[in-house]
């Protein structure tokens, strides 16, 4: 069964407080609305974001569906609050649009051949082993700095559930699976992503 995750996070720009969010998708067994594995599932993500995420960012809420149908069809299943800061214990400052790049090569390419990522585009607001060159796009990510993200990667890509048999393993809204066990890596230079407003 198809599942959707999005963790929302907040943090101060520019005198405003702004929401943001990644969305997850996730294949898993079929389980009925209030069961434990949902808890499980939200809680996994949003403890291996938050390794990766400095003190200045606020978790906020988790929200799990049923995904796959139609929006009439695709059921909330879990809603649960956080309060928690992020707990990397980086000090070299991101922007707050800036984001580092994680990606997952896919086991399918798509109709020309091409290979085809799954991407997270990660507002950290630091950057672990990073310098101000790296931080501003100038230079490469360096290995210190990409291993947490490696960390991250392999933590969300595949997680275990209540009974420890079974996991809930990281998928495209379109059904694309990472190519292999722990593939996902941190793209060489970080990107902008700025906040949507109205």
């Amino acid at each position: 069964m198809l599942y959707g995750l999005t963790t929302e996070k907040e943090t101060l720009f520019q005198g405003k407080t702004e929401r943001f969010n990644n969305t997850y998708y996730f294949d898993g067994p079929s389980f009925q609305f209030g069961d434990a594995n949902f808890v499980r599932l939200a809680d996994a993500v949003i403890d291996a974001e938050r390794n990766i995420h400095n003190s200045e960012v606020k978790f906020v809420q988790a929200r799990l569906w049923s995904a796959g149908g139609t929006i009439a069809e695709n059921e909330t299943l879990l809603i649960k609050d956080y309060t928690d800061l992020g707990v990397s214990g980086s000090t070299t400052p991101l922007h707050a649009e800036t984001a580092v790049m994680v990606e997952w090569e896919c086991d399918r390419k798509d109709a020309r051949g091409r290979k085809v990522y799954l991407r997270k585009y990660l507002r950290t607001q630091t950057l672990p082993g990073g310098t101000s060159e790296i931080a501003r796009g100038k230079a490469a990510l360096g290995s210190s700095s990409k291993v947490p993200f490696k960390t991250y990667a392999d933590k969300v890509q595949s997680v275990q559930m209540v009974d420890n048999t079974v996991r809930f393993n990281l998928i495209s809204p379109g059904g694309r699976s990472p190519k292999a066990a722990a593939n996902g890596a941190a793209d060489a230079y970080v990107r902008n992503r700025e906040f949507r407003r109205n």
